[in-house]
């Protein structure tokens, strides 16, 4: 009895809407199976949905007495042990949103040449917006020109630089051709010198050995008794011949080096004189190179800054015309067909491509995970069940009374039949347990003594008298899986069995 009073409660608690639902589904699977029903069966329990589909089943009418004898089918309501499935499901509800959400924010003025409007749909490329495009086509046009004159520029500077590192590179060779030829010079100058001071003191040296010849000879022949005048007079004119020689040689020999070191002073001049104006063409031809390379780079900066214009300018232009990217509908817009826009304006369109979006509380969200098979009704179609799987959980909870909502993302499989707009109510069941193929029999057939469950077994009479009659005996059962309408069954109970719903 406790046990009747406890459904009684839940099931006063379920709304007519979902008991609409149950009804029509049982009128329809009584219609489509015959004497076999499927019983589908829904019940709220803070926030959990859970449901039930017997693979066969069936309600027989009477009554059932307490005791264990002497009661008639008519005297009870029964319940015959059937197959099928009980599943538990976590009930949300949520909305129609769709895959594919842009706006499109356009910061340009002029007439809107033409503009869907908010509601209309579309196909994808299909024109959703155009603006007046002629003023920045002819500024466009007068950008394209500056780019095309700023590569020309490129060009030239890029000759320029070339020819300026092709000069600098011969004025390098022709500097070390330059200092080459003056330290030969110099060297060839320094060698002569050198000869020519050898081959003068060696002139004046041989004047001098001549010289001390001469005057040995005057010397020893000058006071002997058999040196006649003549010979004595030739002997000093030896030795004046021998001094004048000297004389000459010395006087050969200093004319020979002021010559000499004023060649290789020459020579040292013109190489230094060398150096400064290898020097000085260097400096010139690097000074030229490194002037080139900033103009060249002073170009390179120009030439980029034109070309971001030119593509700032055509990104600015596809601005003005606005294609779908998709199939979809346009959710809101601020253009309208002849109109003009000052200050520029938005549009805001979804695709076709409808998800559901719901709000799931922290409680169920730890049992709900991506792929998790859902069941969908909208309220428009509230006869139609649509089939749909997890797709996305965002993992970030927002908080309203007191408790964490998580975003949850749920994607159509069976959609394509149905006219499906966007923000429609939603009511998704997430499969959270299921029990395929099992024994079941009806919660409240089920009852506990001592923390035991048990049923009510209707065995019926055998004989022609006791045909109509039934003995009820208690069954001790063990139980699984319950979605609180219908329960699974263990062990206890075979297929077939009747057992008494009600006591």
């Amino acid at each position: 009895m406790a046990t009747d009073n406890i459904l009684k409660k839940m099931q006063a608690g379920i709304s007519g809407k979902i008991r609409a639902q149950l009804n029509m589904t049982d009128r329809a699977e009584r219609k489509r199976r015959g004497i076999l029903i499927t019983v589908a069966a829904v019940v709220m329990v803070t926030g959990t949905m859970l449901t039930l589909t017997s693979c066969m089943g069936g309600l027989m009418g009477g009554r059932a007495s307490n005791d264990t004898s002497g009661a008639t089918q008519e005297e009870s309501q029964t319940f015959q042990v059937s197959m099928g499935d009980i599943s538990q499901e976590i009930s949300v509800t949520g909305s129609v949103d769709s895959k594919n959400y842009t706006t499109y924010n356009l910061r340009v003025s002029g007439e809107v040449l033409g503009a869907l409007e908010a509601g209309d749909a579309f196909k994808e490329e299909e024109l959703l917006v155009q603006i007046d495009d002629s003023e920045k086509k002819d500024s466009l046009f007068e950008i394209e020109k500056n780019l095309e004159m700023s590569e020309s520029s490129l060009k030239l500077a890029k000759l320029s630089y070339q020819s300026a590192l092709d000069s600098n590179h011969i004025a390098i060779q022709q500097a070390q051709i330059n200092e080459q030829k003056a330290a030969e010079s110099t060297e060839n100058a320094l060698k002569s010198l050198q000869i020519s001071m050898e081959s003068a003191d060696a002139s004046v040296e041989s004047a001098e050995r001549a010289l001390e010849e001469a005057e040995e000879l005057l010397e020893m022949y000058e006071d002997g008794p058999l040196t006649t005048d003549m010979q004595l007079a030739q002997y000093e004119s030896n030795v004046e011949s021998a001094e004048e020689k000297v004389e000459s040689a010395e006087l050969s020999e200093e004319s020979t080096k002021l010559q000499s070191e004023s060649s290789y002073e020459s020579a040292l001049m013109s190489q230094s004189s060398t150096y400064w104006s290898n020097l000085s063409s260097l400096q010139s031809a690097e000074k030229a190179m490194t002037q080139a390379a900033e103009n060249l780079k002073q170009t390179e900066i120009q030439l980029e800054l034109a070309n971001k214009e030119y593509e700032n300018a055509k990104e600015d232009l596809g601005e003005y015309t606005v294609h779908a990217p998709y199939d979809g509908v346009v959710v809101s817009t601020d253009f309208t067909t002849g109109g003009e826009i000052n200050e520029g304006g938005s549009i805001s369109i979804i695709s076709n491509d409808f998800i559901i979006k719901a709000m799931v509380s922290e409680s169920d969200i730890v049992k709900i995970s991506v792929g998790q098979e859902s069941n969908v009704t909208l309220d428009a179609y509230p006869d139609i069940t649509l089939t749909g799987n997890v797709e996305k959980i965002i993992p970030v909870g927002s908080e309203e009374s007191n408790i964490v909502y998580y975003e949850t993302t749920i994607s159509f499989k069976n959609e394509s039949d149905l006219e499906i707009l966007y923000g429609m109510s939603a009511n998704i069941y997430i499969v959270d347990i299921m029990a395929e193929d099992v024994l079941y029999v009806p919660i409240q057939a089920v009852y506990e003594e001592e923390g035991e469950s048990y049923v009510d077994v209707i065995v019926l009479g055998k004989s022609e008298e006791e045909e109509r009659a039934q003995n009820v005996i208690k069954t001790k059962i063990t139980t699984g899986v319950n979605n609180y309408y219908y329960i699974e069954v263990i062990s206890g109970l075979s297929k077939g069995d009747i057992i008494a719903t009600s006591r």
